[in-house]
């Protein structure tokens, strides 16, 4: 979060969705600190939101995890036939990321 909007700088925020295989768990932070995000968001008075998503797959003790071995955000289903609309549950998430920034502080 830049400077300026942890004071009295009001703000808007950008969601910055990672590529598969660009989670921390394949990378560590190198999206977050190397994509350029930060940089920009600096001069133009933003804040950037970086959610991540974790790879997993079903194994015979964890069968009801979601099939994503690469850790990409769902744009074809694998979390359910919701997954495009508000009640999808990473577009939840994310909107309950953004409700949290919102928050006064």
């Amino acid at each position: 979060m830049p400077a300026q909007c942890e004071k009295s700088t009001r703000c808007r925020v950008h969601v910055a969705l990672h590529g598969c295989r660009q989670g921390t768990a394949a990378i560590g932070e190198a999206f977050v600190r190397d994509a350029g995000y930060n940089a920009w968001a600096a001069r133009h008075d933003l804040i950037v939101l970086c959610p991540q998503v974790q790879p997993s797959q079903p194994t015979l003790l964890a069968w009801w995890r979601p099939f994503n071995p690469r850790g990409c955000w769902d744009w074809w289903g694998y979390t359910g036939t919701d997954y495009a609309v508000k009640s999808g549950v990473q577009i939840a998430a994310i909107s309950a990321m953004l409700d949290r920034l919102a928050e006064p502080r």
